[in-house]
């Protein structure tokens, strides 16, 4: 059984130096300002002015990939981009907010531990195993899955204020983002934290450790390629089987990462 009045006070202890980091915030803000401000801000307002209509020839590949009926008939070529571009192209990149935030937070769970040289009371604690990496993978996860659902909501106001006009109304949110934010988004920051965590015990860099973020990052860069180019577009049932197949990969992954954690082999690397 897990306790989890233990499990909270690490995550707490771990927040609070969160918190008392100040570069550490900063470097949480960037990413999410990035992709749900400056991304889409950029878009519809280029949309809106044409600008991206003039260069159909560069859209007309995915234009042509478009299945009938993804986009809303009666849009106008300007419409059909701006449309395009913010609910299937950008959709993709929310994945990749959960799992930047955890390779900054996680990567510091037990390398930063050792840093602060807190590493060995942490271990000798009357944690089990399972509530040690549960404690720090949910430490990271929570404040991910947080922050991305803040920008989610930031990037749904910043793009139905600015495109709403050339849209001909509210548009925002679909279907496929409520399965991407409410359920993708904490499994995929799920897995990476729990990669980056079972790196973090053997690194003695946090550099190291946020490496172990690219194997998560690698696949979402290939999605984000397949809907860029109309081959894939990210639509509820790929959304939803990409679900079921996360929940069997975290739980394996969890579980090989507690089964692979020896507090002796930290001990003796310090």
């Amino acid at each position: 059984m897990i306790d989890w009045q233990r499990v909270w006070a690490v995550m707490r202890k771990d927040w609070l130096e969160v918190v008392r980091n100040k570069q550490l915030l900063t470097s949480l803000a960037i990413v999410p300002l990035v992709f749900a401000v400056l991304i889409p801000s950029a878009v519809v307002l280029l949309g809106g002015s044409g600008i991206l209509t003039s260069t159909t020839g560069e859209w007309q590949g995915f234009l042509d990939n478009l299945p009938s009926g993804i986009v809303p008939a009666g849009y106008t070529a300007d419409q059909t981009i701006i449309y395009t571009v913010i609910v299937f192209v950008l959709a993709p990149f929310f994945l990749i907010i959960p799992v930047m935030t955890a390779s900054i937070t996680a990567s510091s769970s037990f390398v930063g531990e050792k840093e602060r040289k807190t590493i060995e009371g942490l271990l000798y604690t009357p944690l089990t195993n399972r509530e040690l990496v549960l404690a720090k993978v949910l430490g990271s996860v929570i404040p991910a899955v947080f922050l991305t659902w803040a920008a989610f909501i930031l990037y749904a106001t910043i793009v139905n204020l600015l495109g709403g006009p050339a849209m001909g109304g509210v548009f925002f949110p679909t279907w496929t983002w409520a399965v991407l934010v409410v359920v993708l988004v904490p499994l995929v920051g799920f897995l990476a934290t729990s990669l980056i965590v079972a790196v973090s015990g053997r690194s003695s860099t946090m550099q190291g450790a946020q490496g172990a973020a690219m194997f998560i990052v690698f696949p979402i860069l290939a999605l984000i390629v397949s809907q860029a180019t109309g081959l894939m577009l990210f639509d509820v049932p790929v959304a939803l089987i990409a679900a079921a197949a996360l929940v069997i990969i975290d739980l394996a992954t969890f579980f090989f990462v507690v089964a692979r954690f020896h507090r002796e082999r930290i001990v003796t690397r310090l």
